[in-house]
C-alpha cells in the first residue's frame, strides 16, 4: 500500500493532487494500491474521478502537524512501503513526529528547511541549482531535475512538434482555480486584437467563475472545461500561453513554443529559470495587470511572427523534458 497526503482547492490550486494522481497511475501499473489522504473532502472528486479511494482526516489544511494522531492511525490501519507527501505545510517538525514510523518521501519545490525523510524529490526546472547538501549528509535519496517530472502517460516520448509557417490555435491555461481571474484578462484585453486565431482556453474544475467565462465565448474563443486529452489539445495548438505550474513540463514534452506568466510567489523561480535557458519566454506576474498584459501581446505578436524562435524553442524544450519521470520515480521508491 502506498499512502499519498495532499490537498486542493481554490487557494492552492490542484497541482499538487495532480502530480499525485500520474505518480499513483505509475504505482498501480506497479501492482500497488495506493490510498489519497486529504484534509477535507475538497478534493474528493477529483481523486475518485481517477479510480483512486481517499480517506478524510477532517483537519486543517494550512496546520498539517496537528493532524498527526489522525494520520498516524491511518498509517497503523494500512501498513503502507511509503507516505508520500505533496504540502508546503509540512514542516520540518511534521516529519519529525513521523520519524521511525514510515518511510517518507516528499514532493519539495523551494528547498526552504531541512526535513527529515527518505527520499527528496524536486523535478523543478532550477532544482539542482538549491544547496541541497544538507539532505546529503542525512543520507536522504534526492530526485532533482526535470527528467523526473511526473507526467501522465500521454506525453511519453514524443515525437517533435510539428512547427507550422502560420499561427492558427493558441492554448491558454492559467491553472486549476484560476484564482486572479487571469483566463478573464486574457480574452478580454488579448484575443480580440488577434482575431484571426482561435484561443482554446483550459478551465479547471476549481474554477468558481465558469459561466461568466462562458459568456465570454467568441468565434475565436473556445472553452474546454476539465478537459481529459490535454497531450491532443495541444497538438491541435501551435502556441501556449500557460501559468507556471505543472503544466509547464507537460508543454515542454509536447514542444510546443510558450510564454509562461507566474501567479503565485512559488512559481518565480521556475518561469524565470525557463526563460533564462531559453526554453520560454517570461512575461511577468499576472497579479500586476499592466505588467503582465502589456508585455504579453508584445511577445505573443513576435513569437507568432517568427518561425525560427518558434522553431528553436520547440526543439530545446522536447530536450529537457521526456515525460518519463513518474516511472523514474516509481523504479526508485519501489
Amino acid at each position: 500500500m502506498i499512502l499519498i497526503r495532499a490537498d486542493a482547492n481554490k487557494e492552492i490550486g490542484s497541482g499538487h493532487i495532480m502530480r499525485c494522481l500520474t505518480l499513483a497511475s505509475a504505482f498501480i501499473e506497479k501492482g500497488e494500491k495506493v490510498l489519497f489522504i486529504t484534509a477535507d473532502h475538497r478534493a474528493d472528486s477529483v481523486i475518485n474521478s481517477r479510480g483512486f479511494k481517499s480517506v478524510c482526516l477532517d483537519t486543517n489544511w494550512k496546520k498539517m502537524e496537528a493532524e498527526i494522531p489522525k494520520l498516524i492511525t491511518v498509517i497503523n490501519e494500512n501498513n503502507p512501503v511509503f507516505l508520500l507527501v505533496d504540502s508546503y505545510y509540512a514542516s520540518a517538525g511534521y516529519f519529525m513526529k513521523l520519524r521511525g514510523m514510515v518511510k517518507t518521501v516528499y514532493f519539495d519545490d523551494l528547498n526552504d528547511s531541512l526535513r527529515d525523510v527518505n527520499i527528496l524529490i524536486n523535478y523543478n526546472i532550477y532544482a539542482t541549482s538549491l544547496d541541497y547538501s544538507n539532505y546529503i549528509k542525512k543520507n536522504t535519496k534526492m530526485l532533482l531535475g526535470p527528467s523526473f517530472a511526473p507526467l501522465r502517460d500521454e506525453f511519453r516520448n514524443l515525437d517533435r512538434f510539428p512547427i507550422k509557417n502560420i499561427v492558427t490555435d493558441i492554448l491558454i491555461s492559467s491553472g486549476g482555480s484560476d484564482p486572479h481571474n487571469v483566463s478573464e484578462k486574457i480574452i478580454s484585453c488579448i484575443c480580440s486584437k488577434f482575431k484571426n486565431i482561435r484561443f482554446h482556453v483550459l478551465v479547471g474544475s476549481l474554477n468558481n467563475r465558469l459561466d461568466y467565462l462562458k459568456s465570454l465565448e467568441t468565434d475565436n474563443v473556445v472553452l474546454h472545461v476539465d478537459e481529459k486529452n490535454m497531450c491532443n489539445l495541444i497538438h491541435q495548438c501551435d502556441i501556449a500561453i500557460s501559468a507556471a505550474g505543472v503544466t509547464l513540463y507537460e508543454l515542454c514534452a509536447c514542444g510546443i513554443p510558450t510564454i509562461t506568466y507566474t501567479l503565485a510567489d512559488n512559481q518565480l523561480l521556475g518561469a524565470q529559470e525557463f526563460c533564462k535557458q531559453g526554453l520560454m519566454i517570461y512575461v511577468g506576474d499576472s497579479r500586476d495587470k499592466y505588467n503582465f498584459i502589456v508585455p504579453l501581446e508584445i511577445e505573443l505578436s513576435r513569437l507568432i511572427s517568427d518561425k525560427n524562435l518558434r522553431q528553436g524553442m520547440s526543439f530545446r524544450m522536447q530536450e529537457v523534458v521526456d515525460g518519463d519521470g513518474a516511472n523514474r520515480i516509481v523504479n526508485v521508491c519501489l
